[in-house]
This record gives C-alpha cells, structure tokens and sequence, in this order.
C-alpha cells in the first residue's frame, strides 16, 4: 500500500539516479516529485504534507512511469500537460515551446505600447504574433486587456507548425472570454512570406527561433524533447531575426512598432539589424535577470 512518503522517496531517489538530472540539487527534485504527485491527485503541495500517509495506490503506477520519463530529462511541464505563464494555465506537449519567464517581458512590454496607443486611437489597434507556438504571448496579452476593459484590439498569430496551431487554439479556448477569441485569429503563416497576410499592424510581437544551431544541439541533450523548429535560429542565431527586420517593414503602419525576444549573446548584433531595416528608437530591454532579451524598434514611413 504506497502512500504520499512512499512516492516522494521512491521519486527522490530515481532522480538522484538520473544522469539527466544530476544538476539538480535536492530541493529542486523534491519539487519535481511533488509536481507530478499534484497532477495525479489534483490535490495542492500543502495537502501532500499534511497527508504523507495516504494510500495512493490507484495513482501508484501512473506515479512511477512518470518519474521515470522525468528520469530522461523530460520536462515536468510535458509530463504534466500545463505550464503557468503570466499567471495563466498553458496547455503544452513537445510540439510547442515551454512559456518561459523570461517571455514574460514580451508581453509586459506589448501591453505598455498598447496602452499608450489605445489612448491616442480612435481606431481599432493591430498586433500581430508571427510565431505564436502555445500561444502564450498573444493570448496572455488579449486576457490582460479584456481585464483592464481595452478591447478595440485585434490580434493575429500565425505559426508555421499545423501541431502548434492546434495548441494554440485549444489554449484560447480555455483561456479567452468567448468575446475575447473573436478578436483573436490564429492561421498558419510563415515569417518569409508576411506581406501575404495583406494587412498591416500597430504591433508586432515576436519570439522567433534564435538559438545558434550548435548551442540549440547541446541544449537538446539533455532530453528536454522542445522542438528544434522553434528553437534554432541558424549559425548565429539570427536568421530569423533577419527575416522579421527585413520582412515586417511592409506589414506595420506608421510609428509601427516591432518587439523580438532575442539571446544576450547576440542583442547587440539584433539590434543593428533593426537600424540597418530602417527601425528608429531601438532600445534593448533586459529581463529580470539583468539580461539583454528584447529588442524594439519603431518605424516611420
């Protein structure tokens, strides 16, 4: 009859086992344990504590084969099916990108630019997502505008991965008022050929692939199974960069603003191939861990 200790322990010691976790220290494998035990009773990390003798063997062997594809360097968030991102329950599998925090300062940035011209504007204001993967960053901006009571926004977010696509939409469902998901139109598009979209926008807010190939190789070694299409970003990890400053001209009104999450390896390079496209005020903004990790840039027709 294993209880709530039993499987904590059990977990606690595969994954010290694990060659994939071996960085981990204590702490963080326990909260991985207790992760998963909270998945399967739907029951919080308090209840876990306050009840480490109960009997969970109807979840026991769910449990187990859990832990062992932790075990691999799969992460929790795909084990478990959701990741919070901006304070929101995301659905995700490995045909998406894990919503990462450090994200977060894409939307919070978007949000602040949409004030500012949802004040000055008698007309609807435009975003655009062009690699929306879970859609995290668009739909997280979309609800925290309908709770501040801004909703002369319309927002598009394309992917070029049919499997995003269909995350993305379930994630809207889940997410959205019913209201909020008629302005939201999710379609499959690729960054190359923006101009087909036939339209323009106010705000572009991107988190395009731009890990340098090698590094985006080592990375996936350690079994976290995150696509490599949504990760790699070619030789130095900018192509797509590149794509977005030269392609997104066309597509973005006057005083358009174009925001791209970017590596700290490379933001100063970013940030010229938004000068050399044309964009004026480029400024890098740092995440909260002190990092380059955005950059803007406005365009003037």
């Amino acid at each position: 009859m294993p209880s709530v200790a039993d499987a904590r322990r059990f977990a606690l010691d595969r994954f010290a086992q694990s060659a994939a976790l071996k960085s981990h220290n204590r702490s963080l494998l326990l909260l991985d344990a207790d992760v998963l035990l909270q998945h399967f009773l739907h029951k919080p990390r308090a209840w876990l504590f306050a009840h480490d003798t109960t009997d969970i063997s109807d979840i026991w062997q769910l449990f187990c084969a859990a832990v062992e594809q932790r075990c691999t360097g799969l992460p929790i968030a795909y084990l478990t099916g959701t990741q919070e991102f901006w304070g929101l329950p995301f659905h995700v599998t490995p045909d998406v990108l894990i919503p990462k925090p450090d994200t977060e300062l894409l939307v919070e940035r978007s949000l602040t630019i949409i004030r500012e011209k949802a004040a000055a504007a008698t007309a609807p204001i435009s975003i655009l997502d062009p690699c929306t993967g879970s859609g995290c960053v668009i739909i997280s901006i979309l609800h925290s505008l309908e709770q501040a009571g801004i909703k002369n926004v319309y927002c598009t977010a394309t992917d070029i991965s049919p499997a995003a696509l269909t995350i993305a939409r379930t994630n809207a469902q889940n997410i959205l008022s019913p209201e909020a998901q008629e302005r939201l139109c999710i379609r499959e598009g690729d960054m190359r050929t923006l101009p087909a979209l036939q339209t323009r926008f106010d705000l572009i807010a991107a988190n395009p692939p731009y890990v340098p190939s090698a590094l985006t190789q080592e990375l996936l070694q350690d079994g976290r199974s995150e696509p490599v299409l949504a990760l790699d970003g070619g030789s130095d990890g900018l192509d797509f960069i590149r794509i977005l400053t030269n392609n997104t001209p066309m597509v973005l009104h006057d005083c358009g603003v174009l925001l791209s999450e970017v590596g700290e390896y490379h933001a100063q390079d970013a940030s010229r191939l938004f000068e050399t496209a044309g964009f004026s005020a480029v400024r890098i903004h740092q995440d909260w861990t002190n990092r380059d990790r955005l950059i803007e840039g406005v365009l003037h027709s």
